[in-house]
């Protein structure tokens, strides 16, 4: 004997429903996901991009750390990420420049709250090729 909850989610035919509900909310879920994340993601793109911009900028024009972590700094507040100056490691060996910025941003989700970390590493030689 089937109950009669099992008989509502099944039409005339025999086809489910439920399959079709789940598939429906997935699909939600994915859509939800994408709104929240896409801009972070698209944000931390733009700002590698400029972050190995300045890396070869500052690698071929021999600019000091302080003005490299100054325009770093500058570039994540035009993109309005929140970094300090010890987010930012500058080395320089063997005749090149590398960056490494650390930095994460807070995601607030329905039910969750969860932060999304970042590494962006750069590198160039020093001096001009």
């Amino acid at each position: 004997m089937k109950s009669n909850c099992f008989r509502r989610l099944r039409d005339p035919e025999g086809k489910g429903m439920l399959g079709c509900v789940i598939v429906i909310v997935l699909i939600a879920v994915a859509i939800y996901l994408t709104i929240v994340l896409a801009p972070i993601y698209y944000t931390n793109f733009n700002f590698e991009a400029e972050v190995k911009t300045e890396v070869s900028r500052a690698g071929a024009r021999f600019i000091d750390n302080e003005t490299v972590i100054k325009d770093i700094m500058d570039t994540a507040r035009k993109e309005e990420i929140r970094i300090k100056k010890e987010d930012i490691s500058i080395d320089r060996f063997a005749g090149q420049i590398h960056v490494v910025v650390h930095y994460s941003v807070p995601v607030n989700f329905i039910v969750l709250e969860s932060e999304v970390k970042f590494n962006i590493k750069a590198s160039s030689f020093i001096g001009s090729l």
